[in-house]
Formats: structure tokens, sequence, C-alpha cells
């Protein structure tokens, strides 16, 4: 998505999540309103009539945000003004459950625009796409890819500002938490930071360029993550950080996870674990292993050898501070780099970022 485009993106808005907000399928809607305000959108109210009356913050245990949960649209638009609906959910082939379809049509129908990250396209819908031209209401699909996709071209060698990307070595193990919190903390200490979104949730909450890489032909994956880094380079940035996807060892979603590492050659890695995650998020019934960070790491040297990796960010969603601080210190003794949960010590990872770039400026 264009810069121009997403700099111009605002939303006060209801999230739809029925059935899956506070699950992972459910992130994007987690993270809008874990993030609620800051840069592009405010969440007025969700949708999930599992958890009608109670406060969002409640649902995903981080106290009360002053974000009702509602059964229905009708609902929301009682208590609250919002431009947009936002579709909330991230289901495994982005697809639209059928019964969103009804709520969609209500929202327009209100005169608010639609927002959606799906793999289906709404505004290629014939039904959903002439209503909304008819009520005056617009729709962006976070996912549709750029017409001008680009090849890799080496142009990312050339760039001045310092990337750190973070990966991981599965889906929902706290990219988008690690990143933002990343930025929020560098920012706060003076820094200026560029941040490149690959996926449907951080477009939406707050990347200043960016595209959904995983919607995007493999071969021009590097290319579009290395054209948005090579424009925010132009702007100054002291650091500029790269949301990854997914894990180089997943055998759904590796290609893309691979396109990210070449088109950022980053000159560090925050790599986010799940220590207590046996196997992939979404594949349980295939028992298949979530790697080990030791090779996860071995996996990312095999195709770019002098990769740095400079923090562990922990995934202790669920955990005592307890269970979290011992797991970090284990890893930490391991692997001899900085390990912390973000949403309790971002501070130890951004620490390690600015050191990297007094090493390099």
């Amino acid at each position: 998505m264009e810069r121009e485009l997403l700099k111009k993106l605002k939303a006060r808005a209801v999230v739809l999540a029925e059935g899956k907000f506070g699950d992972l399928t459910g992130k994007t809607c987690n993270i809008l309103v874990m993030y609620s305000g800051w840069r592009r959108v405010t969440v007025l109210s969700v949708i999930d009539s599992r958890y009608a009356g109670m406060d969002a913050g409640e649902v995903l245990k981080i106290g009360k945000l002053g974000i009702p949960v509602v059964s229905t649209l009708r609902e929301a638009l009682k208590i609250c003004d919002p431009d947009t609906l936002i579709v909330g959910i991230s289901p495994v082939g982005g697809r639209l459950p059928e019964h969103y379809r009804k709520i969609i049509i209500e929202a327009i129908d209100h005169g608010l625009n639609i927002w959606s990250g799906l793999h289906i396209f709404l505004s290629d819908d014939p039904e959903i796409s002439k209503l909304a031209e008819s009520r005056g209401v617009s729709i962006i699909d976070f996912r549709k890819p750029p017409r001008d996709l680009r090849i890799w071209s080496g142009q990312i060698y050339n760039t001045k500002t310092v990337r750190i990307l973070v990966a991981g070595t599965d889906c929902s193990v706290g990219k988008n938490v690690t990143s933002i919190e990343l930025v929020r903390e560098l920012e706060r200490r003076g820094l200026k930071v560029g941040l490149v979104g690959t996926g449907q949730t951080m477009l939406m909450v707050g990347a200043d360029a960016g595209t959904v890489v995983d919607a995007v032909p493999a071969d021009f994956v590097p290319g579009e993550v290395e054209r948005h880094i090579v424009e925010l380079d132009k702007e100054n940035m002291d650091v500029i950080i790269i949301e990854g996807q997914a894990s180089l060892l997943h055998p759904a979603y590796s290609q893309v996870t691979l396109g990210i590492y070449y088109g950022s050659m980053p000159h560090g890695v925050v790599l986010c674990h799940d220590p207590w995650r046996t196997y992939r998020e979404s594949f349980e019934h295939l028992k298949i292993r979530v790697p080990s960070i030791e090779e996860e790491i071995n996996a990312a040297k095999a195709h770019i050898s002098n990769i740095k990796f400079i923090a562990i960010s922990i995934m202790g969603r669920g955990r005592t501070r307890n269970e979290i601080e011992e797991t970090c210190r284990m890893i930490e003794e391991k692997y001899q780099i900085p390990a912390a949960d973000p949403r309790l010590d971002i501070g130890k990872i951004a620490d390690k970022v600015e050191e990297l770039i007094r090493s390099l400026t």
C-alpha cells in the first residue's frame, strides 16, 4: 500500500470479531483494541456476542479500556458514532465467514466505510461494491497488492538506515506486539523510527509503509519489502523496524518469511518465540513441531551468513511473571542475548537496538 494513502487513513471504528475476539484467529481485533488510539485507529466497540456487556480490555485480560463489547452492529451504533467497520479476524485462508456478510452490508447501509484484511476482496464483490458506491462509502482491502510490483534489485545495500527485522519461530508469537512496543519505546527515547508492515493488521494499526506480502506472488515479495525500506530511508530515519511473518521452517508459509529476510537484509533480528507452544499454531492436528530458537537461527544463517540476532522476544500470554522471567533467564544463559516479554520489559530489547545503531553509525 502506498505511503501517501496510509498517511491519510484514520478510523473511528467498530471491529467485527464475532466468535473470534480474544482468540488467535481474532488477532487483528486483539491488536487494534490493545493499541486503540495509536496512529491510525480508535476502537469504539467490538462485536462478539460471546462477551457482550464486557469491556474489551477485560476479555484480553489487560484491564478496562472503555471499549464495550456488544452482540450486534445495531447495539454498537446506539452507544457510539463510528465512521468505519473493520473486519477484525485473520482466519487461515483469509475467507469471509458467511454470517459476517450480512453485518458488512448492514454497516454500509448505515454509511460506514469498510476495512478488511481478508484474502477475499470485498471491493471485488458486485453486491457489496455496488451498495458502497450508492451509499458513498469506501471499501479498503488491505491485502490487495499494488499494481506496480517490484523485483528485488539490490537497492537495499545502498540504504543508510539501520534495519531491524522482527521475525518468529511460528505464526502468532508476538511479532506485531514486539514491533509496536519497540517502535513506541524507541520513539520515546527520541529516535526517528520507521515501521514497515508486511501483514494487514500492522497496516491498519500504524505502519508507515508496507504491503501485505502473503497476497503477493512469491517472486515479488523481496522487492516489495525492499521498496518500502528504500522509501523510508530517504527520510533520514535512525532505524527502520520491519514486521516479519511466520517462520523460515514453516511448511505452509516459509516462502513469505524468506522473502522478508532477503528483502530487508537486516542488520539485526529480534526473534519472537513461544517457549510453551509444542505444535504449529492452526496446524496442531498435524503435530508439526515448532522449531527451537537455535533451529530458526541456523535456518536464517544458512541464507544470510552474516545475519545477527540481537534479542529474543517471548510470547508470555497466559503465563505468570515468574514463569516468564525464569524462562527468559534460561534463554539468555543459553544464547547469550537478552530475552524479554515485550509487554513487560521492552526496554531490554530496545537497549540492544540502540547499541546496534551506535555501532553502525
